[in-house]
């Protein structure tokens, strides 16, 4: 299945949720979605996020594959089958590097955490009803920070890659 990043409805969460004070934000246009803001680890913060919910539920994923620019930091793809919190999400890390990247990231990439704490949950990432994709990035030092997503195609769905 292949996503228009700029035409999905992105959510901003940011640490504010647990008293940080990063700024960011989702901007949508015709090349994308680009995610930039101030990271601020004050008042034990230090992560930016956006998520969108998917058109429709992603079954039997083997891969994902993303055109994007980056600033040269260390971004986290999240995958999630549910809207609570506390459940699991699904990470795999990229690194940008200032240039237009095609990063192809296979579903062994991928490992379950619960606020960014690896846990141990089954079935596995390929067994999930995937029902939300976003973006991460928790450095631990404060700055500026920049990525521009311009394709987003989730390969291997019990539907026909379209």
């Amino acid at each position: 299945m292949r996503l228009d990043p700029g035409q999905l409805r992105w959510q901003v969460i940011n640490d504010g949720v647990m008293g940080g004070l990063t700024r960011s934000s989702a901007r949508c246009d015709d090349r994308g979605v680009h995610f930039s803001g101030l990271l601020s680890t004050a008042n034990n913060g230090g992560f930016a996020s956006i998520r969108s919910r998917l058109a429709r539920p992603v079954h039997g994923l083997r891969q994902v594959r993303l055109s994007v620019t980056g600033d040269g930091n260390r971004y986290q793809l999240r995958l999630r089958d549910s809207e609570d919190p506390s459940a699991a999400a699904w990470r795999a890390c990229f690194e940008t590097s200032g240039e237009l990247q095609s990063i192809t990231l296979e579903t062994p990439d991928f490992e379950p955490v619960v606020r960014g704490r690896r846990v141990e949950i089954l079935p596995g990432l390929a067994e999930r009803s995937l029902q939300f994709l976003g973006f991460m990035l928790a450095r631990g030092e404060d700055g500026p920070f920049s990525l521009d997503v311009h394709a987003i195609e989730l390969v291997g769905s019990d539907r026909a890659d379209d």
